[in-house]
């Protein structure tokens, strides 16, 4: 394994391993953890993005693993959101369920954009890895307005 394809699982794992918490259950000392999470979690994707067509199996092994990882942690989210939705005024109620369909919704397209970069022909495969980061730039609009507590439109 080089050096590089090291680097690059290990973002991966790492990112994906720490993803954010909960924004219903962030302290100041949470945001910095999740700032350093995002880092982390970008750059991985970031990565993906560099494989050459001779990687894609291993691109395509990375980005399923963090989709399945983003689909816990938005889980996790709805179930906060649960756990404290008695406690909720309505204006909260209606942010907070703003903010995770925007996430719902980014992670669909994200998820649209890995099948393309799955079954498309490799010969396009540069024109698929820029889609499916595309797509990764629109889920990371999402996850920064849900942790602003604002739409992400």
């Amino acid at each position: 394994m080089t050096i590089l394809r090291s680097l690059r699982i290990g973002a991966l794992a790492a990112g994906v391993a720490a993803f954010a918490l909960p924004a219903a259950a962030q302290d100041t000392g949470a945001l910095t953890t999740t700032d350093g999470v995002r880092t982390e979690i970008t750059q991985a994707m970031e990565a993906i993005a560099t494989y050459s067509e001779q990687e894609r199996d291993q691109a395509l092994a990375e980005a399923r693993a963090a989709l399945t990882r983003l689909d816990a942690e938005i889980d996790r989210r709805e179930e906060a959101l649960r756990e404290t939705w008695a406690e909720m005024s309505d204006a909260t109620r209606d942010t907070a369920r703003a903010r995770l369909m925007d996430l719902r919704e980014a992670r669909n397209r994200l998820s649209e954009r890995y099948g393309a970069l799955e079954t498309g022909a490799s010969g396009a495969w540069d024109e698929l890895k820029t889609g499916f980061s595309a797509a990764w730039g629109a889920f990371s609009a999402a996850w920064t307005a849900a942790d602003e507590g604002k739409p992400a439109n």
